[in-house]
C-alpha cells in the first residue's frame, strides 16, 4: 500500500493543481499531470482538482477586506505571469487561453465561453516563427500591455 501524503504535501499538491488550472489547463490534462507527477490515481487526482476549486469557492466567499477591484487586479497580475511563460516558451495554445481569461476577467467576452482557433480559410493552424515586435503589436492590439 503506498504512503498517503502528509497534509503539507496535501496542500502543496492542491497549490500546484490550482497553478496549473490557472493556466488554463483542462481539467483532464491537469489530472493527468498529477497522476503523472505525484504517482497518484487517477481518482485521487479528481479529488486534487475538486479540492483546488472548494478553496476557490471558500475563498470567495470570505471577507478578506479587499474589494473586487483588488481582487481583479491580483488575478490580472497572476494571468499575467502566466501570459508571459507561455510567450517565453513559446506556447501559443497556452498564451491565447491566458488572453480569453483576461477578457472574461474584464467582462468583454461574448456570450459563448468557447474559443475556437483555426487557421486560414478553417484550415488547420500553422506556426511560424514571429517577431517580438509583431507579437508586442497584437498584445496591445488586444488592449494589454507588452512587459
Amino acid at each position: 500500500m503506498a504512503n498517503r501524503a502528509t497534509k503539507h504535501e496535501l496542500e502543496a499538491r492542491i497549490d500546484q493543481t490550482e497553478l496549473l488550472l490557472l493556466k488554463g489547463f483542462t481539467n483532464r490534462s491537469v489530472q493527468k499531470a498529477l497522476v503523472k507527477q505525484y504517482g497518484v490515481s487517477n481518482r485521487t487526482a479528481i479529488r486534487y482538482v475538486s479540492a483546488a476549486y472548494k478553496r476557490w469557492r471558500e475563498n470567495a466567499l470570505e471577507e478578506d477586506g479587499r474589494s473586487v477591484g483588488e481582487r481583479r487586479v491580483q488575478h490580472e497580475r497572476m494571468i499575467m505571469q502566466s501570459l508571459s511563460a507561455a510567450y517565453r516558451d513559446g506556447r501559443v495554445d497556452q498564451q491565447l487561453k491566458a488572453i480569453n481569461l483576461l477578457i472574461q476577467l474584464h467582462g468583454t467576452a461574448a456570450q459563448s465561453s468557447k474559443l475556437e482557433v483555426t487557421g486560414k480559410n478553417g484550415g488547420a493552424i500553422t506556426l511560424k516563427d514571429m517577431p517580438s515586435n509583431e507579437m508586442a503589436r497584437l498584445i496591445s492590439d488586444a488592449g494589454l500591455q507588452p512587459k
